[in-house]
């Protein structure tokens, strides 16, 4: 005889009392099915808050990234003045940020932290061409920076774009390429900044 009082398999009729294997059974597949539902409801949570981390990280970089090229903000610059941009291939984070903090400071400035040398100096190389280059003190543009007294830090460039000064800069041990930019043609005087605060 074929029981019709079914529902996802389960018996709506109560177990008979006079028999323990059917009321173990019972238990045991009410037991599973609840775990079986908890899985399934913890799966699409899951899936559904990996997808947005996923978007979030894709737009503007891990946020972990972001603390790390926030390490290499110059003087004046933290995460109050500078926000996390939409990335582009090769890169892991990007900092736009408004006028320094320091009176004496950029006007506004670009960070950003590249996967590998290589991007970091494809970018470096490309920005150069909106430039009209000037000296970086006393070497000709480009040249090489240095800090202290160890070798070769990177790479700066000195020049204008679109009438205001501008100091483009490698920080190669951590793939960082940034790019300060003055309120006026005064390339000098930004660079001396640099110098004691980039």
């Amino acid at each position: 005889m074929c029981n019709t009082n079914k529902l996802l398999g389960a018996s709506v009729n109560p177990p008979r009392p006079d028999d323990p294997k059917e009321s173990w059974m019972t238990h045991l597949t009410t037991v599973l099915r609840a775990a079986t539902t908890a899985a399934l409801m913890g799966s699409f949570a899951y899936l559904g808050i990996g997808i947005g981390t996923a978007s979030a990280e894709s737009a503007n970089g891990n946020p972990a990234d972001v603390d790390t090229l926030a390490e290499s903000l110059s003087k004046g610059y933290d995460l109050t003045n500078c926000a996390p941009q939409p990335i582009n291939p090769g890169e892991l984070a990007e900092l736009v940020c408004d006028q320094s903090a320091d009176s004496a400071g950029p006007a506004e400035a670009r960070y950003i932290l590249f996967a590998n040398t290589d991007a970091m100096n494809g970018k470096f190389k490309a920005g150069l061409n909106d430039e009209t280059l000037t000296s970086c003190g006393e070497s000709q543009s480009p040249t090489t920076w240095h800090q202290g007294t160890s070798g070769t830090a990177g790479q700066v460039a000195c020049g204008t774009h679109d009438g205001a000064a501008e100091i483009i800069w490698t920080t190669d041990a951590k793939n960082v390429l940034s790019d300060i930019r003055g309120a006026n043609t005064d390339v000098p005087s930004l660079y001396r900044w640099w110098q004691n605060n980039g």
